[in-house]
């Protein structure tokens, strides 16, 4: 039997390492493609959304009330400021009694600076007098 020689100078030590960097690269696109993980170009924009739907209001028989943080919270009954505190909005929920209070709906828009016991003041407030109380949520951003 007669021996082959290989005619090649070196050992093929590069052909060796650069199909082992090819093995390498096949077995992470697997990898990826197994996991979904594709490279993507351009910006991701998804649209504001949250699960808490407020839908539409009528603004005759609805209110917004926004709180403001503070040492001394201050109130917004739609734009415009409430003087005088809790007190102020008391006096002014005094105002809105009607034969039917269950229709009037108030939404409380706050702060997450704003203190938990200032809120639940004002919603047992809001409560008391029979008005329906809703709280205003921020959508949770990803």
């Amino acid at each position: 039997m007669k021996r082959v020689r290989s005619s090649l100078k070196g050992n093929g030590f590069h052909i060796v390492v650069i199909a082992l960097l090819n093995l390498f690269l096949l077995l992470c696109i697997c990898v990826l493609l197994h996991h979904h993980r594709l490279p993507r170009y351009g910006a991701n924009v998804r649209p504001a959304a949250t699960h808490f739907v407020m839908g539409a209001y009528d603004r005759s028989t609805s209110h917004i009330i926004t709180v403001t943080p503070g040492d001394t919270p201050r109130f917004f009954l739609e734009e415009k400021e409430i003087k005088g505190g809790l007190d102020g909005v008391e006096d002014i929920l005094k105002s809105w009694d009607c034969a039917s209070p269950s229709r009037v709906t108030v939404v409380l828009v706050s702060d997450e600076a704003v203190s938990v016991g200032t809120m639940q003041k004002l919603a047992d407030m809001v409560l008391s007098h029979g008005f329906t109380c809703t709280f205003a949520g921020l959508p949770a951003l990803d």
